[in-house]
């Protein structure tokens, strides 16, 4: 999954094809507050499960998609949810189902498995500006799933938490303020990629235009500054 061509397509909304499985869309802001804020972040939650959360040692073998079908498989609140996001971001239904020697969830003509979940994972990290914590990130929850693949499958997730310390409805309503051409009714159209993209953006313009200023007014020494360094065009981390 080439990684230009994705941020492209977060950037311009369009659906991503996830080899085996399908197309991949995020939703725009629109649809994410009509489903409810909260219940989003489970859906991504569910599907951003990862091994590095979990106390203890875990066999090397274990991979995401393990840890996500068992707890699919034991947990019916889990799998409700989890089906839900998948639902949402693939717009086809779910379904478990397993072959001689592999297990996989089922959608329309094509299916999620060990060979693309890690791939779905980071369209969704990107696409909603979330990062994986190292530190442990679920509570105790199903014992059946233990024997299944050792002590982490007795573990549920909780919301991720975002890179930022301000939250999108402050990024969404200062953005709205601003002289930019945004508006709220623009912002609902976006996908939270494109409204975390603008964010950064409007933030290296802003800095830019404060600084050029500022050496206009001989208030900053202009030999400490490499302008090239603060360009607003610059790549975003």
């Amino acid at each position: 999954m080439d990684e230009l061509d994705l941020h492209f397509k977060l950037l311009g909304g369009r659906p991503i094809y996830v080899p085996h499985a399908g197309f991949l869309t995020i939703p725009t802001l629109e649809t994410i507050v009509d489903l409810n804020m909260s219940i989003y972040n489970s859906y991504l939650a569910a599907l951003l499960v990862d091994r590095s959360m979990f106390k203890g040692s875990i066999n090397e073998e274990v991979s995401n998609f393990d840890i996500f079908y068992a707890n699919c498989y034991h947990d019916p609140s889990f799998l409700q949810v989890a089906f839900s996001a998948i639902e949402l971001f693939f717009e086809s239904s779910p379904a478990m189902s397993e072959s001689e020697d592999n297990v996989f969830i089922r959608i329309g003509d094509g299916q999620i498995n060990h060979s693309n979940f890690n791939d779905i994972q980071k369209v969704l990290r990107l696409g909603n500006n979330v990062e994986i914590q190292n530190e442990p990130e679920y509570k105790p929850a199903n014992s059946k799933a233990k024997a299944m693949i050792e002590m982490i499958l007795k573990n549920r997730t909780k919301q991720p938490k975002p890179k930022e310390k301000i939250d999108l409805h402050s990024i969404v309503a200062g953005l709205s303020c601003k002289e930019n051409g945004l508006s709220l009714f623009d912002l609902y159209k976006y996908n939270i990629y494109q409204i975390y993209n603008s964010f950064y953006v409007t933030n290296n313009v802003d800095n830019y235009r404060h600084t050029i200023t500022a050496l206009y007014a001989g208030t900053i020494d202009g030999k400490s500054i490499k302008l090239s360094d603060i360009h607003w065009a610059n790549k975003l981390k």
